[in-house]
């Protein structure tokens, strides 16, 4: 069972939490108990268009896109089996590291990295990359 904030459980002990920004590494928490549920930075999941869940992860301290490229790698070992696009948020970043970690050249035969239309809407293009 995952933690949720402010969350009010019998058996999970209560202390006040900072909000943590995002990408940032995460300050290590000390336990009083030897059974307390551990606090992830977030849960990853890759969808299907219909909504399925195909696959899900945990990042621990950050979902730095670095977290993020590992688990499409992970995903998806083969080419034969790698989506044709992947629509997330942080688009222009992954993109950014997979270049820049010389993985895109894999990624690049098979799928097109877009991002989400929320996203897209509020979206600034600062560079030639985007």
């Amino acid at each position: 069972m995952l933690n949720w904030p402010n969350k009010n459980l019998d058996w999970n002990e209560q202390r006040s939490r900072n909000k943590q920004p995002h990408d940032e590494e995460a300050e290590e928490v000390q336990r009083k108990k030897y059974f307390s549920p551990a606090c992830f930075y977030c849960v990853k999941t890759i969808c299907a268009p219909c909504g399925v869940v195909i696959a899900w992860t945990k990042f621990a301290k950050a979902e730095s896109e670095t977290n993020i490229l590992d688990f499409l790698t992970a995903t998806y070992p083969n080419k034969a089996i790698c989506p044709d696009y992947v629509c997330i948020d942080k688009a222009c970043k992954v993109l950014r590291s997979s270049i820049a970690q010389e993985r895109w050249e894999s990624w690049s035969k098979t799928t097109c990295i877009i991002v989400d239309a929320y996203y897209y809407i509020n979206h600034h293009v600062k560079n030639l990359l985007c």
